[in-house]
């Protein structure tokens, strides 16, 4: 009994011992890492550090099983606390990235294919029967989002609409949304769009536009743009200016009628006159019976 006794403490303190040694090895090797937490959505970038409790309960001997149940369900690691100098089984697409750090299951450089649902399973080994502990853990991996840009397409003078549109180099999952700001700095409107198409008669002039795209990890900002409103065609202004010549152009016609008229019965009456003092000269007419003769 005694010997049990001694052999349950030495194994249970070398197990202390390696735990210890885990955790100064990675503090100096990985830096800081995301705890991850049971039943709780744990969002990370890509490349970091992510560590997942081992909640151990008890001295007996146990085994701790790491695995991804979705999306396909396999075996990561499995680790005796009896040998704790060594992983057991490791697959090979988490080589010398998994790994056990003192109550710690850490997964390092994850990518964003590591997304999933994980769970750690720990089977007691003692002289009492014990239920197997398990934490299910839900992790998402994401690349962290570039500066947006924004592309102009279009003017006023060509089309009716300019349309604006906010694209990034690098991200995952990320959304996009707009801000109209005044000259002055003030926020007028959002807008939780990709692409924002502006009207060329109705937007008001001297208006910047910046786009954001964000993800849980990680948010950035493009710079401001002003969009060139001066020379774009207005439909109102060009009705007031139809409205405009409409008049002058019908003013111009009446005076050309009038001058017209005038030119021609100017013409009539010098013909007459002509006409009648030719007769007079000749002595056919007779004053103005002659004329009145004339007209009948």
């Amino acid at each position: 009994m005694v010997q049990m006794l001694i052999m349950k403490f030495s194994d249970s303190f070398y197990v202390h011992i390696f735990k210890l040694a885990s955790v100064f090895h990675l503090f100096v090797e990985s830096g800081e890492a995301l705890l991850a937490r049971p039943d709780v959505i744990t969002n990370t970038p890509v490349g970091e550090l992510v560590q997942f409790p081992i909640q151990y309960n008890g001295t007996d001997q146990y085994d701790v099983t790491f695995r991804l149940n979705f999306p396909v369900p396999f075996k990561i690691l499995t680790w005796k606390s009896k040998y704790p100098e060594r992983l057991h089984i490791v697959h090979p697409l988490y080589q010398h990235r998994v790994g056990i750090y003192s109550d710690l299951v850490g997964l390092n450089d994850v990518h964003v294919n590591d997304t999933g649902e994980y769970e750690i399973q720990i089977d007691y080994y003692g002289i009492e029967l014990k239920n197997r502990d398990e934490s299910t853990f839900r992790m998402q991996v994401f690349e962290l989002v570039s500066q947006p840009v924004i592309v102009i397409l279009g003017d006023c003078v060509n089309s009716p609409n300019i349309t604006l549109r906010c694209s990034v180099s690098k991200g995952t999952n990320y959304l996009i949304h707009w801000e109209k700001v005044s000259i002055s700095g003030v926020l007028n409107e959002t807008y939780d769009v990709t692409v924002l198409v502006m009207d060329c008669v109705t937007e008001v002039q001297q208006q910047s536009y910046r786009c954001t795209a964000a993800n849980p990890v990680s948010n950035a900002t493009s710079d401001p743009v002003t969009v060139d409103l001066s020379n774009r065609a207005n439909p109102n202004g060009e009705r007031n200016n139809l409205m405009l010549l409409i008049p002058v152009a019908t003013t111009i016609l009446v005076l050309t009628i009038v001058y017209l008229y005038t030119v021609h019965c100017k013409s009539d009456i010098g013909r007459s006159l002509f006409s009648y003092w030719g007769e007079r000269i000749s002595g056919k007419g007779s004053g103005p019976a002659s004329i009145h003769e004339e007209k009948e």
